[in-house]
């Protein structure tokens, strides 16, 4: 196999061998390594449980030929069942389906067919509607239903499978299949122009997808398991000689050790009082150098600036505290000739 410019190993099938490039040669030789690929491939059957090879001869040669459109007969909840443990056993598994798929009774199973198949005779080309109509069973997907159309006509359907999805419609690459009903129209359009083209029917076809892509798929190679060394599970233990000497106890108690009275300081001593600032302490019992000036006694004059005052001073220097007479405003105006005011103009 060639690897790509990553380095990894390329899993896609070669271009001779793609649906639209192979020959009917090679179609042949491929279909002819079909039964060696499948028990290769396939998973072994649990204790009580059909083998692959029993499953996938009930799916391609006594379902069909007991259950196509030609026999007129109505599949069964134990056909169903045993249809649905061959594709979960040839193809990828599905958790949880084959109990779906049980919970369904036979009359809701011959109703959704009954309805789905008569669709079907009167549309062949309305394939989307027939899907829909085999999908109203519980657990029934469109990959189921296209399993269980490929039934009633299996020379004119192909099973929806991830191998035919990879090799018809993906060029043989591995996809991300969300099963939808678009999705298997891309197969049945794919299935049908290789059909046209090698003139070989639609079970061939599966089977060719299938045995292409198996076999490009990487081989899974388990890992090797341990053999038991003996020991008991978890660490090991260590020998006498590694392990680190225990610490002899010192026979004081836990926690850090108390000191001596000797050490410890001494406890404030809470003074009653109320909370928040302390108390002033009185001036007698602070020291000569420490205590305040006393204050100056009031004067009894008013704060801020001090008026000016016209003081007379006697010959001796003192104040005269004598009040000066009060002068009425004719002796001003005597004292002071200059008359107030705008003079009047003097006539011509």
């Amino acid at each position: 196999m060639l690897r790509n410019i990553f380095g990894k190993q390329d899993t896609s099938p070669q271009d001779n061998t793609m649906a639209n490039t192979i020959t009917i040669s090679q179609f042949k030789e491929t279909l002819g390594r079909y039964p060696s690929v499948l028990a290769a491939k396939s998973r072994a059957p649990k204790e009580g449980a059909p083998s692959i090879q029993e499953l996938d001869k009930f799916r391609y040669i006594e379902a069909p030929s007991r259950l196509s459109k030609n026999s007129k007969r109505v599949m069964t909840i134990t056909d169903i069942n045993k249809l649905v443990q061959w594709k979960l056993n040839h193809g990828a598994y599905r958790p949880g389906l084959s109990k779906r798929v049980a919970s369904n009774t036979d009359e809701k199973i011959e109703e959704a067919t009954e309805d789905g198949f008569s669709h079907y005779a009167k549309n062949p080309n309305d394939i989307k509607v027939v899907i829909e109509k085999l999908s109203a069973l519980n657990g029934i997907g469109p990959a189921t239903a296209s399993l269980l159309l490929a039934i009633h006509d299996p020379d004119n359907v192909i099973f929806f499978s991830d191998e035919v999805y990879s090799w018809l419609v993906n060029n043989g690459k591995k996809s991300t299949l969300k099963y939808t009903i678009k999705e298997f129209e891309e197969v049945y359009t794919k299935a049908e122009a290789l059909h046209r083209r090698l003139g070989v029917n639609y079970i061939d076809i599966e089977k060719v997808a299938f045995v292409t892509i198996k076999e490009n798929e990487p081989v899974h190679v388990p890992k090797p398991k341990k053999e038991p060394s003996g020991l008991p599970r978890g660490r090991p233990k260590l020998a006498e000689a590694d392990k680190k000497p225990k610490k002899e106890p010192s026979g004081l108690p836990r926690g850090r050790p108390r000191n001596p009275e000797s050490n410890a300081k001494p406890k404030a001593t809470e003074t009653p009082g109320k909370r928040g600032r302390s108390a002033g302490v009185k001036a007698e019992a602070k020291s000569p150098a420490t205590a305040k000036t006393p204050a100056t006694p009031a004067s009894g004059k008013g704060r801020g600036r001090r008026k000016k005052v016209e003081a007379e001073f006697d010959a001796e220097g003192e104040v005269d505290d004598t009040p000066a007479p009060k002068s009425s405003a004719k002796r001003k105006a005597a004292e002071d000739p200059t008359p107030k005011g705008r003079g009047k103009k003097a006539k011509a």
